[in-house]
């Protein structure tokens, strides 16, 4: 019955925690951002600043879950300015110079890269904002975990032509280092100490939040040409290596958060809130398994087959019948 608790408790600390997010983005999300004259973002960026937002609302609900505490008003600006950035970085990686030197002109230096990349100046705009609300004893830190996460994403290491590096175990890597790293860097932007034990914590959380991302970004990814876990296990037929690292991230993760010093009721709560992301990537991976034995590998061409629709009741019920299994 406890784990039923623990169940109930996360589900209502998701829910407060995305009531609030609805609220503070539908009122304050734009304003917080501090645009300067002359300097918007179109419909299309608020709908990819909305899906960041959200993504990382609970990333934040699952870090003031361990805490037991909601975020400031400071944690919030810097939150959806961090969101923004996030999405407005993802867009210049995309047209990043891929040039055999392009990692070592950049590396450690996102803000050089800003200003030749971006020509609006609204990433650089909105990095200042967080430099400028930071807390100075925080800025070290962030800059840190900053300058993983661009040289992970600048590099060019996940691309079809890159031949090198078509090895699981730098797929592996790469995997972890981009999310552990990126989950990381929201958290330095709670304004409370951050252990070893909990910094190891959300290392491993933000691989297995990288590595669910991955999956579900599967046909979209191999599409593109990027080669990550998902797709270079897939081209392979070897989703149950796939479905084997997940679940073992899982029991590393869970592991992870209870070697931290937090009560067990505020580890139990954030470890059930992870569990509903855990289920749904289960109900993608389930999906992946049953189609490779179908097909004997997964037909990567038919997007129809491949993308996983959680708007279908289906497969809402089996992440629901997931959600009930207790933790591992």
């Amino acid at each position: 019955m406890l784990r039923f608790y623990y169940l109930f408790h996360a589900t209502l600390w998701l829910f407060l925690a995305f009531s609030r997010a609805a609220w503070h983005f539908k009122w304050r999300a734009t304003r917080a951002l501090d645009l300067p004259e002359g300097l918007v973002i179109g419909p299309k960026e608020k709908r990819r600043l909305k899906h960041y937002f959200y993504g990382t609302s609970y990333l934040a609900a699952i870090m003031c879950a361990l805490r037991n505490q909601p975020r400031s008003g400071t944690e919030k600006y810097l939150f959806t300015n961090l969101s923004a950035l996030a999405y407005s970085f993802d867009d210049l990686v995309d047209v990043f110079r891929e040039d055999e030197g392009s990692s070592i002109l950049w590396q450690n230096n996102p803000e050089a890269y800003g200003l030749v990349a971006d020509k609006r100046g609204l990433a650089l705009h909105l990095l200042h904002n967080i430099y400028r609300e930071l807390p100075e004893k925080d800025l070290g830190q962030f800059r840190s975990y900053m300058h993983r996460v661009f040289n992970v994403e600048t590099a060019g290491r996940q691309k079809v032509g890159i031949k090198r590096y078509w090895d699981i175990e730098i797929l592996e890597k790469i995997t972890a280092e981009k999310g552990g790293c990126s989950v990381l860097l929201f958290r330095t932007l709670l304004n409370h100490n951050l252990s070893m034990e909990e910094e190891n914590a959300f290392f491993q959380l933000g691989y297995l939040i990288q590595c669910s991302d991955d999956i579900f970004d599967l046909w979209q990814d191999h599409q593109a040409g990027i080669v990550t876990l998902a797709t270079f296990l897939a081209e392979r037929a070897e989703i149950g290596q796939l479905l084997r690292i997940f679940e073992q991230q899982v029991v590393i993760t869970h592991r992870a958060f209870r070697q931290t010093a937090y009560s067990p009721a505020q580890v139990e709560t954030a470890l059930h809130s992870i569990h509903f992301l855990v289920s749904i990537t289960r109900v993608c991976l389930r999906h992946y398994v049953d189609l490779e034995h179908q097909y004997g590998a997964l037909p990567l061409h038919d997007r129809t087959v491949i993308v996983v629709d959680m708007e279908i009741w289906a497969n809402r019920f089996q992440a629901f019948r997931y959600l009930l299994r207790p933790l591992r």
